[in-house]
């Protein structure tokens, strides 16, 4: 296997670890109630916001580290903003005609 594919993986993997972090601090807020659910989410947002990083532009280690960041950032933002989405698209398909 080609050293960049590996490098990627594990990055990747990284990235997916950073992104659990405020899931497991929400987990522990909310005392387990209705958290597992977010954890897909705080994954893809994870690896996701990571990934915007390198895209815009940034390069070397300052990349790294803030991808790390954003990868906190990504995870969280995607863990609060889909439930309530998915929340009004609920309520305004309940509204009668």
């Amino acid at each position: 296997m080609n050293f960049d594919v590996i490098a990627l993986i594990v990055l990747c993997l990284i990235w997916a670890a950073f992104g659990v972090i405020p899931w497991l601090v929400v987990a522990y807020r909310r005392r387990g109630r209705g958290t597992l659910v977010l954890l897909p989410l705080a994954i893809i947002g994870g690896i996701a916001g990571a990934v915007l990083v390198p895209a815009l532009g940034a390069r070397n280690l300052p990349a790294v580290f803030g991808s790390l960041v954003a990868a906190m950032a990504g995870g969280l933002a995607l863990m609060l903003v889909v439930p309530h989405v998915a929340q009004l698209s609920r309520r305004r398909s309940a509204r009668p005609g």
